[in-house]
């Protein structure tokens, strides 16, 4: 049989297991509502929050966090009539192998900005100058470790890296100090794979999410950055708000209400608190004074869903048919 067939096989039994379910786009992810008794979306079927994964058998409920893998146990326990399709169709899994997670290396020649000598390279002193200007100062440099190399690629750009849980590199921005043709350089890593210096998050209290690196370091200390202007369910930082059900503060640029009723809408839905903060009279967070953000961020309003539709029906011009 085919890998495809059998993917197609597998859909299917879900489907008929389940009979309402939402399959993504990329096909292997498979909704359904939770069958763990405890979790609040329990016996509520448009409130699909179990992901079946039929290539891997990875299940989890972005709710409740039930979570496991192989799914001829999981219908075993869970959907008994069709035990005996899910034992046909699903490997009975019995050690999962360890996944080899590929490390983001720092380009070479990378030097701490706050550690730079008098003797230093001047295109490494013009990258501290260029951070000095934006307000930042010797702290921001060693706490988000900022850097710069003085040859290749990265040379004339400001490095801001990420360190996931463990304190591994899991990601860099470099940003231009110049006019450049692009702005910005970053790994070829895919971003949503990614939580921005997970290693500095309090899951437990309330976070903060602005849209890149130089938002995050003008921002509070439980903060991270979306690395663009949009949340899905696919981003590792939103299963991780979920998973802890953490409030969130949304002070993404004001070009981006659209973007930010969306992401607020969509947290909302899997019972997170939201707050959005008015990033007003300025470009983004990155160019508010030192200190600014935290008053912002006291003044942020609760998100409810009637805000949404004040958003959409503000976007309508004057004399538009509906």
């Amino acid at each position: 049989m085919s890998d495809d067939l059998l993917l197609k096989k597998r859909i299917k039994l879900i489907r008929d297991a389940f009979q309402d379910v939402l399959l993504d786009r990329d096909g292997v992810n498979v909704a359904v509502s939770c069958v763990n008794k405890k979790c609040s979306t329990y016996s509520k079927p448009h409130k699909k929050k179990l992901c079946l994964r039929v290539d891997n058998e990875f299940y989890h409920c972005w709710v409740c966090g039930h979570r496991g893998r192989g799914l001829a146990r999981f219908f075993k326990y869970n959907k008994p009539r069709y035990a005996s399709r899910a034992e046909s169709l699903f490997a009975k899994i019995v050690k999962e192998k360890e996944q080899e997670v590929e490390r983001v290396i720092l380009p070479e020649g990378f030097s701490l900005l706050a550690a730079l000598g008098d003797r230093a390279d001047p295109d490494l002193k013009a990258c501290r100058k260029y951070v000095l200007s934006r307000g930042l100062t010797e702290k921001h440099m060693w706490y988000f470790r900022m850097g710069a190399t003085a040859s290749g690629r990265y040379r004339r750009r400001v490095i801001i890296p990420s360190f996931d849980s463990e304190g591994f590199t899991n990601y860099f921005t470099a940003r231009s100090i110049d006019d450049a043709s692009r702005k910005y350089l970053n790994p070829k890593v895919k971003r949503s794979d990614i939580i921005f210096n997970e290693m500095n998050i309090d899951w437990k209290d309330e976070l903060v999410l602005v849209e890149g690196p130089f938002d995050l370091v003008k921002s509070v200390q439980n903060s991270t950055c979306l690395l663009g202007s949009t949340l899905t369910e696919r981003h590792e930082l939103f299963k991780g708000i979920v998973k802890n059900c953490t409030p969130v503060v949304l002070a993404l640029d004001p070009d981006a209400i659209e973007k930010t009723q969306k992401i607020a809408s969509l947290l909302s839905s899997y019972n997170v608190s939201v707050r959005v903060a008015q990033i007003n009279g300025f470009e983004d967070v990155g160019s508010m004074p030192l200190g600014a953000i935290s008053e912002v961020i006291a003044q942020a309003k609760e998100w409810h869903t009637t805000d949404r539709l004040r958003s959409l029906i503000s976007t309508i011009k004057s004399g538009s048919l509906i």
